[in-house]
């Protein structure tokens, strides 16, 4: 990376810091294109809710690099945040294969100061899975969110107690014979969007 697109990247890292949102793009867009600078572009643009935008650029970062799972984890929740629950599902699934039988990944060595930790994989997934219809495998995934917890995503119980109780109204809700319900959505819970 040149020295100026270096800056520009500093200059928009500090910008988003500060909550200038609107100056990071501008300068993530003024740095050359590299995994970095696309990544923060794409959740710079999902921040200011233009998720189309952040989406392609998520796309580009898979491009570069299709084992940073933590592209995939934004990918998703910015398509699941525009109601696309099947694509989303795909990207959470691709995530929780990178991860592995791990509990989570460290981005730290790709520059990007953040965790993915498989509890907040499977809430997505749950999310997604629930807006499906699909309550039985969101019960799962939010039982083995709530089997992981431990000191660094204990802050998370709140949140799958929450989305545990709203699956088992819906799991009594459902017809005898197992068939999702004829119509259900609830867009209460978002997913967990990654830190910067």
């Amino acid at each position: 990376m040149s020295d100026a697109s270096l800056q520009h990247w500093r200059e928009g890292v500090g910008a988003y810091n500060t909550g200038n949102v609107q100056r990071a793009i501008q300068e993530f867009k003024a740095a050359a294109p590299s995994k970095g600078v696309l990544f923060n572009l794409g959740v710079s643009t999902a921040k200011m809710g233009d998720n189309q935008s952040a989406i392609r650029h998520f796309d580009e970062v898979i491009q570069m690099d299709p084992q940073l799972g933590v592209a995939y984890l934004t990918r998703g929740a910015c398509k699941h945040h525009e109601r696309m629950y099947d694509a989303a599902l795909k990207d959470y699934d691709q995530a929780l294969a990178l991860v592995g039988n791990g509990a989570a990944l460290d981005y730290s060595s790709e520059g990007l100061q953040f965790e993915m930790h498989k509890v907040d994989l499977l809430f997505n997934r749950a999310l997604a899975l629930k807006e499906l219809a699909r309550v039985p495998e969101a019960q799962a995934d939010c039982n083995q969110a709530r089997d992981l917890l431990d000191g660094k995503t204990m802050s998370r119980s709140a949140a799958l107690e929450k989305l545990a109780n709203q699956l088992a109204t819906l799991a009594l809700a459902a017809p005898s014979n197992n068939a999702p319900p004829a119509s259900y959505s609830n867009t209460s819970a978002s997913p967990a969007p990654p830190a910067p």
